[in-house]
């Protein structure tokens, strides 16, 4: 189903699919963008710090959960002009992902009205229902010609 800016609600749930992270996908996400801190390659040092094992990236987290299946998908256009996050706790190997997104707005753009603007508070939880990282999205949607 095609979904353009105007059949858009402010109130709207969005539940995205889930994912199980692997302890590979950290290890190649460490080679992918440098970020080889111990807290996300060696167990010892994750649990001196407070964790029981080697935790994901934040960025890590914030990439999977953006790109997880939801009925986001059929918004016409549907391109990322903010994401903003902050980490609330943290996510490992074996802990499954989902985002949970609510509009919290829709306007036409002022600059084209061919197009919308359509904010999102999300949260990305893990299986325990707990809060790994929360924050807002604002994205491009495509409004109906003839509107």
């Amino acid at each position: 189903m095609t979904t353009y800016l105007e059949d858009i609600a402010v109130g709207s749930v969005l539940e995205s699919g889930s994912h199980t992270l692997t302890a590979s996908e950290i290890t190649a996400f460490c080679l992918i963008s440098g970020d080889h801190n111990p807290l996300h390659t060696d167990d010892a040092h994750a649990r001196t710090a407070g964790f029981r094992e080697r935790i994901a990236h934040g960025l890590l987290v914030v990439s999977i959960a953006s790109g997880l299946p939801s009925s986001a998908d059929d918004w016409v256009l549907n391109t990322f002009l903010e994401e903003s996050r902050r980490f609330r706790g943290p996510v490992y190997p074996g802990d499954t992902i989902h985002m949970i997104s609510t509009v919290t707005d829709v306007r036409r753009s002022r600059s084209d009205p061919t197009r919308g603007v359509v904010t999102l508070s999300v949260e990305v939880r893990n299986q325990r229902d707990e809060i790994a990282a929360e924050g807002i999205d604002v994205v491009m949607v495509g409004a109906r010609e003839d509107a």
